[in-house]
């Protein structure tokens, strides 16, 4: 008699597909990252990168009590969203022992990786893990103490009257002020806490610091925001530019488009696009015209997102210089140039109704109003944008996620 004896598997899965779900994660969270506040990702393109994260989550977790095993490589790795690819699926798996090496990876990071952890508990469940990052912001490393600040922000359970906290806003390292300053956004002060050192932090070498103190002034609505950004954009802070396009009244609309035209490309159509006043639109409708063929084609990218009409004309390859590879001479960089009849078309039938309104973007005037048709169709930036004016006004409508 022939007899075949059964078919022993390891596992209840396929290894390879689970290590490919943990690639796919990390790359889609760095994504997320870098989508958070761009000028092209809509609200439904965010939403669908949303579901896309959650859907390799699904399939990390189908690992079960071998996932820790199969992430270890990850969860101890040097790259930060391969990090938060492992610890958020073993916080997601709601297992005590998976949250308890996380935190003892966590406890272990330094650098980017640690932003990864932080971006882990910020985002999982914190019901393993509250009290061991209540502790990191007792005395002891300022790093780990600032990120499991962060994380404690989201889960809505940080004392913005920890003396610890406001230790670390003034620390010398970026790595520890950043978080920090981010654990604060949005987190009004309570009866009798003391001031933030807004001052102090804001003028200090680090740019990245810089960016964190201003969100938290912006999304808190300090009264002293505008004249900061303007004095800094004056002085070609790419911060404070930035937030000066974004929030600059109607009347120094021409002089921040004067600003901006000084500015290198493509620095200087972004800027304009992203203030979207009539002066903007009326000096973009003039770079159109310019022989300079990269600042034809930056202006036309930048009406299109105030207008939300296209002008893509013809398409141009742009000469490599004479030092270039010889690859780049083979594959020169093209542009498309606008064209300008149909810009000059647009201009005769909407020119008067673009002069009238406030703030334009993809062909919405956000000056006072953001519709639920504008939501769907406007990018990040220019959403948060319209919150953050809100919020130097006395009225905090939306604000941007911690992480």
């Amino acid at each position: 008699m022939v007899a075949i004896a059964p078919l022993v598997r390891r596992y209840r899965f396929i290894p390879e597909r689970i290590t490919l779900h943990a690639e796919e994660l990390a790359y889609l969270w760095q994504r997320r990252r870098a989508s958070l506040r761009a000028p092209d990702i809509t609200l439904p393109d965010f939403t669908y990168l949303q579901e896309r994260i959650e859907a390799h989550l699904q399939g990390l977790l189908v690992a079960g009590d071998e996932l820790a095993t199969m992430l270890d490589g990850f969860l101890h790795g040097d790259q930060r969203d391969e990090a938060f690819a492992a610890a958020w699926a073993l916080l997601r798996s709601e297992q005590p022992d998976a949250a308890r090496k996380v935190l003892e990876a966590f406890a272990a990071a330094r650098g980017p990786v640690l932003d990864g952890f932080a971006d882990a508990l910020a985002t999982a469940p914190a019901t393993h893990t509250a009290p061991t990052l209540q502790a990191a912001l007792a005395p002891g490393s300022p790093a780990p103490a600032a990120a499991g600040g962060v994380a404690l922000r989201c889960h809505r359970q940080l004392d913005a009257r920890s003396p610890r906290l406001a230790g670390l806003l003034l620390e010398a390292s970026p790595a520890v002020a950043v978080p920090a300053w981010r654990a604060l956004q949005a987190l009004d002060s309570p009866p009798g806490a003391a001031p933030l050192p807004f001052a102090a932090a804001l003028w200090g070498p680090s740019p990245a610091v810089r960016q964190a103190v201003l969100d938290v002034a912006v999304w808190r609505g300090e009264p002293w925001v505008l004249d900061v950004v303007r004095q800094l954009a004056a002085e070609g802070d790419e911060i404070g530019l930035g937030w000066y396009a974004a929030l600059c009244p109607a009347d120094e609309q021409d002089a921040a488009v004067a600003l901006f035209a000084g500015r290198p490309l493509p620095q200087r159509t972004a800027l304009a696009a992203r203030l979207g006043r009539p002066a903007a639109i009326r000096a973009v409708f003039d770079w159109m015209a310019d022989p300079d063929p990269i600042l034809a084609a930056a202006a036309a990218e930048a009406w299109e997102r105030m207008t939300g009409l296209s002008v893509e004309g013809e398409r141009k390859a742009l000469p490599a210089a004479a030092s270039a590879d010889p690859l780049e001479h083979d594959f020169p960089a093209v542009v498309f140039l606008p064209d300008l009849a149909k810009a000059r078309q647009h201009w005769a039938t909407h020119g008067e109704r673009w002069l009238a309104g406030g703030c334009w973007c993809r062909g919405f005037d956000l000056q006072s109003t953001m519709t639920s048709e504008a939501q769907h169709c406007i990018g990040l930036q220019a959403r948060w944008d319209f919150a953050a004016r809100a919020a130097q006004i006395g009225t905090r409508l939306l604000v941007p996620p911690v992480v």
